[in-house]
């Protein structure tokens, strides 16, 4: 007789304590179908219930040789039995899943019916059964845990979903979620951030659910909560204590930010999916109203953070505007041209959140490497603006604010016209403002100096027109030489 692996099957039970904290009985929460199927047993007569009544209705079924030691939660009990019903050998392990001994206890069988060929004889228990009992486990892990954020993925929802819907289990809400601003927080930071996010995410929700609640990750940023038994009124309090805890345990000086929907199904003829539908429309709706305040919300905390890391502060935002106003003014500059102006002096610099610390704070020069991380800033800053309505409109100005009028800026080595007006204006203005104002490893400037430095750079760096009309708005003109 040939292996076949679709005749191991494994039932997982969660333990039943009472109030002063003793084990009283496990509660079979899983059961494979292949092993109803082989039994004859309908996994809705059997799901729900406690471990010693299930022993006891199904005890030649299910082959338990000692209750007693399968309940103790310290035992570690194997034997090779043969089940008469599907007249096949096999090898039962019984364990905790928890090395504290506080965990599911899983009862796992491994067909041997290939090895005995047939016999009944004693079977030797060898070290490679030895390997794929203790690592279970691992294969449990593998097929129904997310691998980062160690919530149920989207394959044991999907078999939970289905489990769950029966009569007895109602009503039955389903509670989906998804984090806002996780694009913003890939593009400034990185994935590595975005994947903090989510950990810290799925550590909220795990703090704000039910021990019996069923919580998975079924895509890149989204969750789905199954909740037995459960109203739709107890599972929008239990969304109002997610939020509230996403409010006061931000991950550094990032929050948290989940839209979240719920439905119930309170009908045995209500199509399960249908509610699944519903609380996934409602977690949409919620998401439009919330994602714009919570961009603005991150943008702020940016900002926040990059004055605390950086030169860049409030006080340097109002000089850039000053500075580039009286500039716009003589230039005559459309309104639009105008408030892009205002927009960029605001957040020309938002993409150095993305770039490390030690560079930001080096004094010194930079080596190469330490360059080019610099230089990464435009590009992160153009992707945060297109994330959040309020800095969109200049994404593209953001991108090219470190362009030079003789084509050796970056990130697009653009030249002379093909840069954009508002972003040469800048730029002067910016040189300026930080000449004269100095940086932690930079002494300030006169304004004399700072002025000549411009006039030096201009057909260079700068345009050599908005450069000359710069040095006269500042009066120094006849002074300078």
């Amino acid at each position: 007789m040939e292996y076949n692996s679709t005749n191991d099957f494994y039932l997982i039970f969660k333990p039943v304590y009472n109030k002063d904290g003793k084990l009283t009985d496990y509660v079979l929460k899983y059961v494979s179908d292949s092993f109803c199927d082989a039994a004859g047993i309908s996994p809705g007569l059997i799901l729900g219930k406690c471990f010693s009544e299930i022993a006891v209705e199904n005890s030649d079924k299910l082959g338990f040789k000692d209750l007693y030691m399968v309940m103790n939660p310290y035992s570690k009990l194997k034997y090779a039995t043969y089940l008469d019903n599907l007249e096949r050998w096999y090898i039962i392990s019984i364990f905790n899943a928890d090395q504290n001994h506080k965990g599911d206890l899983i009862i796992y069988y491994i067909d041997i019916t290939h090895i005995k060929q047939g016999s009944r004889s004693r079977f030797v228990y060898s070290e490679s059964f030895h390997n794929k009992l203790f690592h279970i486990k691992d294969r449990q892990k593998i097929l129904y845990r997310d691998k980062l954020t160690g919530l149920y993925n989207k394959n044991f929802f999907e078999e939970e979903l289905a489990r769950l819907d029966t009569k007895r289990q109602l009503p039955i809400s389903i509670i989906m979620g998804d984090i806002n601003g996780l694009k913003l927080i890939n593009d400034a930071f990185g994935h590595k951030m975005g994947d903090s996010i989510l950990q810290k995410a799925a550590e909220i929700m795990t703090a704000s659910f039910r021990e019996e609640d069923i919580i998975c990750r079924v895509g890149g940023d989204e969750f789905v909560v199954l909740l037995p038994k459960t109203s739709e009124e107890t599972a929008l309090e239990i969304i109002e204590r997610v939020k509230y805890k996403c409010e006061f345990n931000p991950l550094d000086y990032i929050r948290v930010n989940i839209s979240l929907g719920a439905a119930t199904k309170e009908s045995e003829d209500t199509d399960i999916y249908e509610v699944l539908k519903k609380a996934e429309n409602k977690m949409y709706f919620k998401k439009l109203k919330e994602s714009k305040e919570a961009k603005i919300s991150m943008i702020k905390s940016l900002k926040s953070r990059l004055e605390k890391i950086t030169y860049e502060t409030k006080s340097h935002y109002e000089r850039l505007k000053n500075l580039s106003m009286k500039m716009a003014d003589i230039l005559n500059l459309s309104n639009r041209e105008k408030e892009e102006l205002m927009l960029l002096c605001e957040f020309h610099d938002i993409g150095k959140i993305g770039v490390s610390k030690s560079v930001l704070q080096k004094q010194g020069c930079l080596n190469d490497e330490e360059w080019e991380d610099i230089k990464r800033h435009s590009e992160i800053g153009y992707y945060i603006a297109k994330e959040c309505k309020n800095a969109s409109p200049v994404d593209e100005l953001i991108l090219l604010h470190h362009e030079r009028w003789d084509g050796k800026g970056y990130p697009g080595l653009l030249k002379k016209d093909e840069i954009p007006v508002v972003a040469r204006v800048f730029a002067i203005a910016d040189a300026y403002d930080i000449m004269v104002t100095g940086t932690p490893y930079k002494d300030p400037m006169g304004n004399k100096q700072a002025l000549n430095e411009i006039r030096d750079k201009a057909g260079s760096q700068f345009d050599p027109n908005l450069a000359e009309i710069f040095i006269k708005i500042m009066g120094e003109v006849e002074q300078v030489v």
